[in-house]
């Protein structure tokens, strides 16, 4: 099956949202480690110390966690738009073939073919389906350019396997 269609940076921009916060799930890590500053300062201090005292330590590290968090997330944000972020996708026509055991993206810049075996996910969004291989490279085929779900569900299926 032969796919047309027409890439945009927003295509891309939904791919790396989809990444960041389906497979990365930074924000987990972040609450298991205020979590855990918050059991140490419960449990660390002084035997004598009221509850009162307690309370005043995990609001006192809440507080400089979420300064310091918006700090970083600050600083990286001002990183990305001086650099232009890591990734920047070929945006414009795409043609995607998806075969028996080869799956294949032609544009401008060159052509990639990928085994059936290299693909390590295929997610479906209402909008998009991303094909993530094993290399770490990923592929957006927006719906709205697609005809028939047929081939990428049995491509989904064979990756599932």
């Amino acid at each position: 099956m032969t796919i047309n269609c027409n890439l945009t940076e927003a295509d891309y921009r939904a791919m790396r949202n989809y990444v960041r916060f389906r497979y990365r799930k930074i924000h987990w890590f972040l609450a298991v480690v205020l979590i855990s500053l918050l059991a140490f300062v419960w449990f660390s201090n002084k035997p004598q110390a009221t509850t009162g005292e307690k309370i005043a330590g995990l609001v006192g590290v809440a507080v400089v966690w979420v300064i310091l968090t918006l700090i970083l997330y600050v600083a990286w944000k001002i990183i990305s738009r001086f650099t232009g972020g890591r990734f920047r996708g070929s945006v414009g026509p795409h043609v995607f073939e998806v075969g028996d055991d080869v799956f294949t993206e032609s544009n401008a810049e060159g052509r990639t073919e990928t085994r059936i075996a290299g693909i390590r996910h295929i997610a479906e969004t209402p909008a998009h389906f991303f094909i993530l291989t094993a290399t770490g490279r990923g592929h957006v085929i927006p719906k709205k350019d697609v005809q028939s779900f047929d081939a990428l569900r049995s491509l989904q299926s064979k990756v599932m396997k």
